[in-house]
């Protein structure tokens, strides 16, 4: 049954097709929770902490260490995978988007403020350099 199903979704051949049949098969919360968890793969192989993570897309810290775990143990086809699809330019908008939301939370408690700050100002500085070149 299990080999069946993917190779029955391996058959759809289009994103348009793929996404009506997950809309059919998925609610509403399970196909949000499916993306926040996938956005949450391509953020931890790009080295994001949980915490960055937990704020900007709002998963619990169980969530997180879950997806992180499925990661770091994932066969090297599927971290391959995860790299390229991160390396994508719809991937790259979105990973813009969340690495802004990272440069307005405040810095940790007891962290050097000051350093977090240039950190901050720096990230800022290489995000817009990448968007000039895009």
């Amino acid at each position: 049954m299990y080999k069946q199903f993917w190779n029955s979704l391996s058959k759809l051949n289009s994103p348009q097709v793929v996404s009506e049949f997950f809309s059919d098969l998925l609610t509403d919360t399970e196909k949000v929770m499916l993306a926040k968890r996938f956005t949450a793969a391509i953020l931890i192989s790009r080295g994001k902490s949980a915490s960055e993570i937990k704020e900007s897309i709002h998963l619990s810290f169980s969530t997180i260490g879950s997806v992180s775990a499925w990661v770091k143990y994932a066969r090297p086809k599927t971290q391959e995978v995860l790299k390229m699809i991160s390396n994508e330019k719809d991937w790259q908008a979105i990973i813009d988007k969340i690495d802004s939301l990272f440069g307005k939370l405040p810095p940790a408690y007891y962290s050097n403020w000051s350093e977090a700050g240039k950190q901050k100002w720096k990230n800022l500085k290489s995000r817009s350099a990448r968007n000039e070149l895009r």
